[in-house]
Formats: structure tokens, C-alpha cells, sequence
């Protein structure tokens, strides 16, 4: 099903900041307990051509409900009770009366409020008695209200033919408000010509010093729910999910309207606050567009006045289209942050990922000059990766500059703050998707062990099996994220040559694998860099028999292009492993061990190919297990693991340049046959 995002809530922030502020200051809500950030270093070097990607999770900032959550619970045969329920526990559902609610016109923006003029139409002002208004004699075809220069009220003018004439015979104090009876609905006319109907009444206010003048649209609640819902939600989704959607959505109105009940507006009408449109638009050239539906008028109906409560007052109910499968902590106790089984049904924007540029991080933020690194550095805790962005660093040639993982995303329009920069030169050392680096080993008997760690080069927990029978396969190695999804995946290859691509399951093990090619039996080594050709697409490198090194492009799908040989000679290696980026110039690099042991860097030029070696250790020949880790020290720098005879783990720390001195982190690795 095509869906249309723009009927579903996308913005980071409910209110724009101003009107935010005012609407929560007299509430004085207590939020949840405040939860651990997660404290990261996940840099991404770059050259100034460098190309990357960004996967992401959810649309927009995953507070209470997800929309396609409550579309899937609803699918599932929840009802719209157990739904508000899961999204906004501890509250009360209580049922009020549907009073007036004010709505800023924020698209009527010439300081005056004119309407279509029908017959019985009627003003009324602070005075409170309404009066009647017209010429006698004479045929209005408008209504205009202005702002006195002077600042002593508002008067109004009728349009007779093509002039307008003056009706007040005073300044009106407080606002003008223009209505019909008996009819319910009144046309508004906008800058452009085109018109919106709204029921209730139209009402010119004060906004700031004169001539300002905002337009009101004053309505009843449950009148007003017939236009947003349907604008929030599509009316196609099923019955208990847009019964859902229409509680959360008067409850959020009537926590506006409670946070300021004496002002002029309440709430407003676009996506700052909820979208509201009113009955219908009528274009200059006469074309109708009916914002109501039958749908969503049952579900209002069916739902008659429930609100939620929490602590005597109209709750906060935010809401978001997706929260990518985890909702983001907000503003109040019942506003939690907890995993969302739901979210991810059927919704096309649970994951996602985009291309960056180096260029576009320039011109985004150009007082770093050339954009050297990408670094995430605290994320919010719950959820995959460690949850959402809180602060990152970018840094380049002139200089450094720390955003908020929100202000990165609006930089580069971006679904939600909760994101990961990948397909780069960088390993992704998280398997296990859970915002820490993970180590995992084969048995000879084919089990697949994951170890998670501590962030400081040590481990945080025993070993947890994710596979077995992977005792078939002549080649396994990870490190790279190969279908663009933010997480590592496993390649290998079988007894009969098919190359497989592993998955993450985003749940600490793996998905179904997925065949990316055959004949890859020829094969001596596999490896997965990271990006060699600068396209922000990870690439798989392999060596065959007769020593010739392959580049096989990735296409960010989990599946690689034509290959391309990029080396001869490598029959001498006993080892090939792919790398990162070791040398913080933003390609990715290989590792190798030849037959005399010694440790050989190959720095990737970032189009494919390899510079010459650089030796980098010796005496690696008493070593059976070897691999590059993306980061288990915890720097933001790829790391070498290796085991020896005797089933010492050694951590050797890269620091850019060598080796830190090594330390030992584990014994009795001879359980195992091999590193990832």
C-alpha cells in the first residue's frame, strides 16, 4: 500500500519552542526518572569526497504512541483502550464534554481575518452580545476585520462590489469574531485566494504591537477532532487505531487548552501542533478538497469525549508516525522509554538509511572547514545501538563543533535523531546491536559465541551462543555492514562455494542468511574491509589460489558488483583480514600476515586499491587466531585480537600509528578455531 507521510506526525517537536514553553510552564509536569545516557566513541574518519550512509530507525521523536504501531495493534485485534494503554500507562481514561477549543490560523498570515459574507452572519466582540451586520440596501461579499493603527480594537468592513466600507461605528475591544447562524461553518479567505471552512466561528486577535492581527478558528472539540484525525491518521487504517489516534489527539488539544486556558489561541494548526485544515479548502480556481471523513467521524463518535487524565489534568499524549521500535522518554512519568513489539509491522519507515556527503557536512556546518571526522559520543541508552543521538562531534581543518544528535538530524533531513553513520572505512564492532562492542569465535564444532564488551578492552559478559553448525563453512569473517542497516553482518562461505550473507536480527544474533554468489570455493581468504571505493557502500575483498586479490563493489544491498583484481602475490599470506580504517584517513585499509610472521598494514587509496605494505609487527606467526576488531578499547580506533598456542587472548591496541603495548584479556581460546 502506498502511504501518504504527510498525513501521519513527523515532526521532532510537537510545538515550536515558544508556544511549547508556554503551554507546559503552568502544568509544571514531573518527569520519568531520567535515564543513563550511554557514553560512546563511534568515529567515522573522512576525506573531503568522502561518501556515507546513515541508517536510521523511526520517523520522527518516537514519544508515546507510534501511529504504525497502533495501526499493527489494531490489525492484531487490540482495542483502542489496550493501545492508549501500553503507550501511555498510569493514566485514566475520563469522559468530558466537548467544549470550545481556539485555533491559530497560521496560514492566514496578512494581519487582517476576511471572510466569505452569507446571509444571517453575525459579530460579536469582549462585549459579548452578538449583533447582526450587513448594508441595507446593499449586497456584501465580504467581511474584513482590521487591527486600529492606534491600537484601541479591531473594525470591521464589507466588501460592496469593489469597495470595502466601514460597519463599526466603534473599535471593538478585545477581538471581533464572525459567525453564521443558523449555519455552522464559515469561510475563511486566505492571502492566495483560496479558502478553508471551518465550523464554529472566525475571530481576529491581537498578535503583538499593531497593526499584528492573528486569526482564531473558535470550535468544539469534537468538531474539530473531524478534521485532524484524518489529517494525522489515513481513515483507511483499522477502527481501534484511529479510536486510539482520536483520544490521544483531544487529549493533547484539551492539554493545550488546560496549559493556557485565558489566551487567545489554544493550540495551532499545522504539524508544531496538530494538523487542522477545518471542513474543506476551496481553491481560487473553485476546485473542493474535503478534509472529513466518515471513518475517522465513526471513530470520534465511538469515542465521544475520552480523555486521558494523569494527576488531575489532560495528559501530554505526544505521538509520532514510528518510533522505530523503541519510544523515546518524554516530559512526564507516562511518557517511557520501552521496547514497542508493534512498530515494526508493516511499516516502511521503521528502518531506513540515507546517503551523506562530505560536501553536504560542510555546507551544513562550514566553520570545520573540510570535514575530517564523524564522531557519536553519548546516545540515550534504550534501544538498538544504544537508542537515539544525543550529542556528536564533527570535527575538520579548522576546527570542531558539537550538535545534538535532533540538530543533525534536521541538518540533513533526516526521519529521527536515532540514527548511525555506516557503509564508511569503519568496522562495526556492535553484532549484537545494543550500543556495545561484541567478539564472536567459532568452535570447532560449529558453534557461533558472541562475547559483549566493556567499552575499555575487556569483557562485560560470558559468552551467549548465536549459531551453530557453522562448521560447514570453509570462511567466516564479520566486521562490515554490507546491506546498509547500521549493523555488522557475517559473510561466509560453504563447503560447496555459495558466499552468504548473516544478517543482523537487530536482537543479539542473526537473520536469514541471504546468497550473494557461487564458485567462491577458489577462495583462500575472505575478508570485509569496510568502504574501499568511497562510494559509502561496504566492499568484500577475497583472495583465490593463485594469490590474486579480488575487490568485489558492494551495492548497499548485501549483495556486491562485477570484481575487479586489485593485487598478485598474495599466496604468501597466512592471513587476510579486513581492517577499517587504521590509518584515520577515512579509506579502508587491510591487514595481512605473511609466511615469515610479519604483521603488513595495506592503506587503501579510497578508489579500490591498495597502497604498498608497511609492517607493522613481527613474530605474528606463533599466532593461531587473529582479527581486526572496530573498536574493543574503546578510542574510536580499530583494535587487533589475536590467541596464541597456549590460548592466551591478547588485545593490541591501535593508536593510529603502532601498537600500544598489548595486554592480555582472556585464556583458554583454544576452544576455538576462529576469530571473526
Amino acid at each position: 500500500m502506498h502511504m501518504d507521510m504527510t498525513r501521519l506526525r513527523r515532526r521532532g517537536s510537537r510545538l515550536v519552542a515558544v508556544l511549547l514553553a508556554a503551554l507546559l510552564a503552568p502544568l509544571a509536569v514531573v518527569g520519568p526518572p531520567a535515564q543513563a545516557s550511554v557514553t560512546t566513541t563511534e568515529r567515522v574518519t573522512l576525506t573531503a569526497s568522502s561518501i556515507v550512509t546513515v541508517a536510521g530507525r523511526g520517523y520522527g521523536h518516537g514519544i508515546g504512541m507510534s501511529q504504525y504501531g497502533a495501526r499493527a495493534a489494531a490489525a492484531g485485534g487490540s482495542t483502542y483502550r489496550q493501545i492508549l494503554d501500553f503507550y501511555y500507562p498510569g493514566t485514566t481514561a475520563t469522559t468530558v464534554a466537548s467544549t470550545e477549543l481556539r485555533v491559530l490560523l497560521k496560514s492566514d498570515t496578512d494581519d487582517d481575518l476576511r471572510v466569505v459574507a452569507t446571509p444571517g452572519m453575525v459579530m460579536s466582540d469582549a462585549r459579548g452580545v452578538p449583533r447582526s451586520i450587513g448594508f441595507p440596501g446593499a449586497t456584501v461579499s465580504q467581511w474584513r476585520v482590521l487591527r486600529n493603527a492606534n491600537d484601541t480594537g479591531f473594525v470591521l468592513f464589507g466588501l460592496v462590489g469593489s469597495t470595502w466600507r466601514l460597519w463599526s461605528q466603534s473599535a471593538s475591544p478585545g477581538f471581533i469574531s464572525l459567525s453564521t447562524s443558523p449555519a455552522s461553518t464559515v469561510q475563511v479567505v486566505l492571502p492566495d485566494g483560496s479558502r478553508r471552512e471551518y465550523r464554529g466561528s472566525a475571530r481576529a486577535v491581537a498578535d503583538g504591537a499593531a497593526p499584528g492581527l492573528a486569526s482564531v478558528n473558535a470550535v468544539r472539540m469534537e468538531d474539530y477532532l473531524r478534521s485532524v484525525v484524518p489529517a494525522e491518521m489515513p481513515s483507511s487504517w483499522p477502527a481501534n487505531a484511529l479510536r486510539a489516534q482520536t483520544v490521544a489527539a483531544r487529549t493533547y488539544a484539551a492539554q493545550n487548552r488546560a496549559a493556557r486556558p485565558t489566551s487567545a489561541w489554544h493550540t495551532c494548526d499545522d504539524t508544531a501542533c496538530q494538523v487542522y485544515r477545518g471542513v474543506r479548502s476551496l481553491s481560487a480556481a473553485g476546485a473542493v478538497t474535503p478534509h472529513e471523513a466518515a471513518a475517522t467521524d465513526a471513530a470520534i463518535s465511538a469515542t465521544s469525549g475520552v480523555t486521558l487524565y494523569y494527576g488531575g489534568a489532560p495528559a501530554f499524549t505526544q505521538f509520532s508516525a514510528s518510533n522505530g521500535g523503541w519510544t523515546a522518554a518524554g516530559s512526564a512519568p507516562y511518557l517511557v522509554a520501552k521496547r514497542d513489539p508493534w512498530d515494526a509491522q508493516g511499516n516502511p519507515v521503521h528502518a531506513w538509511s540515507v546517503r551523506v556527503t562530505a560536501a553536504q557536512i560542510r555546507a551544513a556546518y562550514p566553520t570545520i572547514g573540510t570535514p575530517r571526522s564523524v564522531t557519536v559520543v553519548s546516545r540515550t541508552g534504550p534501544g538498538e545501538w544504544g537508542g537515539r543521538v544525543e550529542n556528536v562531534v564533527l570535527a575538520g581543518s579548522a576546527g570542531s563543533r558539537t550538535v545534538t544528535g535532533a540538530a543533525f538530524r534536521t541538518a540533513f533531513g533526516l526521519r529521527s535523531a536515532w540514527w548511525k553513520v555506516t557503509g564508511t572505512s569503519r568496522l562495526e564492532p556492535d553484532t549484537t546491536a545494543d550500543g556495545r562492542p561484541d567478539l564472536t569465535a567459532r568452535t570447532p564444532a560449529g558453534e557461533l559465541r558472541s562475547y559483549e564488551g566493556n567499552r575499555s578492552g575487556g569483557f562485560a559478559t560470558a559468552a551467549r551462543r548465536i549459531g551453530t553448525g557453522w562448521q560447514v563453512m570453509r570462511h567466516v569473517t564479520d566486521g562490515a555492514d554490507l546491506d546498509g542497516d547500521g549493523n555488522g553482518d557475517v559473510l561466509a562461505i560453504d563447503g560447496g562455494g555459495v558466499l552468504w550473507l548473516y544478517p543482523s536480527n537487530r536482537a543479539g544474533g542473526l537473520a536469514a542468511r541471504q546468497q550473494v554468489g557461487t564458485g567462491w570455493q577458489v577462495m583462500a581468504f575472505l575478508a570485509s574491509p569496510g568502504d574501499m571505493t568511497g562510494d559509502g557502500r561496504a566492499d568484500v575483498l577475497a583472495v583465490d589460489g593463485a594469490g590474486t586479490l579480488w575487490l568485489y563493489p558492494g551495492d548497499g544491498t548485501g549483495k556486491v558488483t562485477a570484481r575487479r583484481a586489485i593485487g598478485s602475490g598474495w599466496q604468501i599470506m597466512t592471513a587476510v583480514v579486513g581492517a577499517g580504517d587504521m590509518d584515520g584517513d577515512g579509506t579502508a585499509d587491510v591487514v595481512a600476515r605473511d609466511s615469515a610472521g610479519r604483521l603488513l598494514l595495506y592503506r587503501g587509496r579510497g578508489d579500490g586499491t591498495l597502497r604498498g605494505a608497511i609492517v607493522i609487527g613481527n613474530g605474528w606467526q606463533t599466532m593461531r587466531l587473529l582479527t581486526v576488531h572496530g573498536d574493543w578499547s574503546g578510542d574510536g580506533r580499530p583494535d587487533v585480537l589475536a590467541s596464541d598456542g597456549s590460548g592466551a587472548l591478547y588485545l593490541y591496541p591501535w593508536n593510529g600509528n603502532a601498537f600500544s603495548p598489548r595486554r592480555a584479556i582472556g585464556q583458554g581460546w583454544t576452544v576455538y578455531d576462529r576469530l571473526l
